[in-house]
């Protein structure tokens, strides 16, 4: 099995060394094939959105890899939702292969998909895979509020990603993730990781282990599952307001609300 991100940042100095042209993505397939010693790539993805290349030419090459057999399925990464269903749009009216996944960020730490990407996924059939789900170790339980960060560490200070914008919030997500990863006796890791795996629309996570016992503690969270209240809390400490034109929808029309909807808004009613 290979998974492969087709990136739209440059990779080299040349005009067709960066973006989504259909010369970068075949290329880049034929590449990898090479590489990795296989016949087919699993799952082929665009890392980034390319606003200067038509969706229509890396569309295209997408579907000529599926049909000549080199890529079994092809997905997006780090797309907006508009960008997505502009995709899935152009996919149908010209058939060609669409999107079958996204891969997108997503964590306690920031679950800014959860206003319109992850009800897009989930009304349109796409799989959510989610990259960085314990927001590159922030959520680990080695950053605590008063703790000398761990040495090395760049988070908090000049490592943008994720970018942290209310650290009072951030500590308070965490302190709650200790106190029941305490109660399960399992780490403060295995409940982040936990905790996105049972959210709705989500298919997968990557983690990003570093050693052997992180890899060991974090495929743990695949045994673990949060009560509805432990989730509850979890949201509660974590989220962010109802954005309009949401809340306008659960003050007006609850009653015709989807489950692509409702998997913003329900904690809300």
């Amino acid at each position: 099995m290979a998974d492969r991100d087709e990136g739209a940042d440059a990779d080299g100095e040349g005009p067709n060394d960066a973006g989504l042209s259909r010369h970068h993505i075949i290329r880049g397939a034929e590449a990898s094939l090479r590489r990795l010693g296989t016949d087919y790539i699993d799952l082929y993805q665009v890392h980034e959105w390319d606003g200067h290349t038509p969706l229509e030419e890396t569309l295209s090459a997408l579907d000529d890899l599926v049909r000549s057999g080199k890529v079994r399925y092809v997905g997006c990464s780090n797309y907006a939702a508009w960008h997505m269903m502009k995709a899935l749009g152009v996919s149908e009216r010209e058939h060609l292969e669409r999107f079958a996944s996204t891969q997108v960020y997503y964590s306690l730490q920031s679950r800014d998909v959860e206003t319109e990407i992850v009800p897009a996924c989930i009304d349109q059939g796409v799989g959510i895979l989610v990259w960085s789900p314990i927001a590159g170790g922030l959520l680990s339980g080695k950053y605590r509020r008063g703790v000398q960060a761990p040495a090395g560490s760049r988070h908090l200070s000049e490592w943008s990603e994720p970018p942290v914008h209310d650290e009072d919030k951030l500590y308070d997500t965490i302190e709650l993730a200790v106190k029941i990863g305490e109660s399960h006796g399992v780490s403060a890791a295995q409940v982040a990781l936990a905790y996105i795996v049972q959210k709705p629309g989500v298919t997968s996570v990557v983690v990003g282990a570093r050693t052997n016992e992180q890899l060991r503690d974090n495929l743990a969270a695949a045994d673990l599952t949060l009560t509805e209240d432990e989730v509850k809390a979890l949201d509660d400490v974590s989220g962010e307001p109802l954005r309009y034109p949401f809340w306008h929808h659960r003050n007006t029309s609850t009653d015709r609300l989807s489950e692509a909807d409702l998997s913003q808004i329900s904690r809300f009613l």
